[in-house]
């Protein structure tokens, strides 16, 4: 059968579409929390600490990152993943239980350690299977399965929120579709062990020597950076668009997250081999210069229509740029230090998640408007893109 085919250039085998359903199980979960810092608010809850609980979760995850990735191997990630989304349950439950600052905090940060824990394996597990001929289209497949809740689910969660009484209850009503996703780990062991890819994890772990050199090889570093620099950016639109949009008045938040998600996977899937066919960082260059400009623009554009159009091409600029990031990443990176390399991309991914909602917070405080944002934090694809133009040229 095709589908599972054991050829070297094949994506898709039986581990890598298990390793997508589980991760479309988890971001069904994660998705939900679009308009968490909506619902903050409505509990009285000041913005620098509504900026402070947005980054709680990524927080944890950018102090934990680091430590546990030089451990995680092929055959001990499945463990992993399946203690993951068992925290992760139970964080989920928990949100309708944490009625202050304080056990909100300490719910963001059991969300975020079993968010850590889940995609960290994940990622460990993943670069051992991909094709190395088609690691950008691999990267931006499976990134479809993180995707499709986010175009799926918040026109649900708009409708389900006045029907359950809250967003907290809609948060544990769905942490029950992770138990579909630790029935599928005893088969995932067995096709991983089974495929014999344990080797290349399993090698001696890289002392901190290593590590460091590693670090500072060509790429690896204004990679990290640009990397970092991109989510920094998302932040703001993930969190504080349904804001904007409200105060606007003029289109449902549900929508245009669904447009810019389809956007990108749209992109994924009809243009996946073209990740593997262009100079990466030619189109990492042209991409992120592209969404900084489409980021501003979400400051000056008001009607429905224009917003719809913005929505669009900031999926469809996501959809190329995040999987050639990692793709580049892989390729500059030695076989024995891909795992850890992708680890550290997720890491400053978290970096971003942290330092954007409190940056946002700081300069809420400080008297910008939340219109005012998205023209601020289109700085930040600016500079990746000039970064990623750095290594073009090398």
């Amino acid at each position: 059968m095709l589908l599972f085919s054991r050829n070297d250039k094949s994506l898709f085998t039986p581990e890598f579409c298990i390793l997508m359903g589980v991760s479309f199980l988890a971001f069904c979960n994660i998705s939900l929390f679009y308009g968490l810092n909506a619902y903050l608010e409505t509990q009285g809850i000041t913005s620098f600490w509504r900026g402070v609980l947005l980054g709680l979760e990524p927080f944890t995850a950018l102090l934990l990152r680091p430590l546990i990735s030089p451990f995680l191997t092929v055959r001990n990630s499945v463990t992993v993943v399946a203690a993951s989304l068992l925290i992760l349950m139970g964080a989920l439950c928990s949100y309708s239980i944490a009625g202050t600052v304080w056990t909100l905090a300490m719910v963001r940060i059991a969300h975020g350690l079993g968010v850590v824990l889940l995609f960290s394996a994940l990622a460990t597990l993943l670069v051992s299977i991909l094709p190395p001929a088609r690691i950008g289209q691999g990267f931006g497949i499976f990134a479809i399965a993180g995707l499709l809740p986010y175009a799926v689910l918040p026109p649900v969660v708009e409708k389900l929120v006045p029907l359950v009484g809250g967003e907290p209850r809609v948060y544990a009503l769905f942490s029950p579709a992770l138990l579909l996703a630790m029935t599928a780990l005893p088969y995932l062991r067995r096709c991983i062990l089974r495929s014999g890819r344990e080797g290349v994890a399993m090698l001696q772990r890289p002392g901190y020597a290593e590590l460091r050199e590693n670090l500072r090889a060509p790429g690896v570093g204004k990679l990290l950076i640009a990397n970092g620099l991109l989510f920094t950016a998302t932040t703001v639109v993930f969190f504080f668009m349904k804001d904007r949009l409200v105060s606007l008045e003029t289109l449902n938040a549900g929508l245009f997250f669904s447009v810019s998600t389809a956007a990108t996977i749209g992109v994924r899937v009809f243009c996946g081999r073209l990740l593997d066919r262009t100079d990466r960082f030619a189109m990492l260059f042209a991409m992120l210069l592209a969404l900084a400009a489409v980021i501003a623009l979400f400051s000056f554009i008001n009607g429905a229509a224009g917003l719809l159009t913005l929505a669009g091409a900031y999926g469809m600029g996501m959809g190329f740029a995040v999987p050639q990031l990692n793709a580049a990443m892989f390729d500059i990176s030695p076989p024995h230090l891909r795992g850890f390399n992708t680890n550290m991309m997720l890491f400053t991914m978290d970096a971003g998640y942290v330092s954007g909602p409190l940056l946002a917070g700081g300069l809420l405080t400080a008297g910008l408007s939340t219109t005012g944002l998205f023209a601020c934090f289109a700085v930040c694809p600016l500079l990746g893109g000039l970064l990623a133009g750095s290594l073009r040229r090398r």
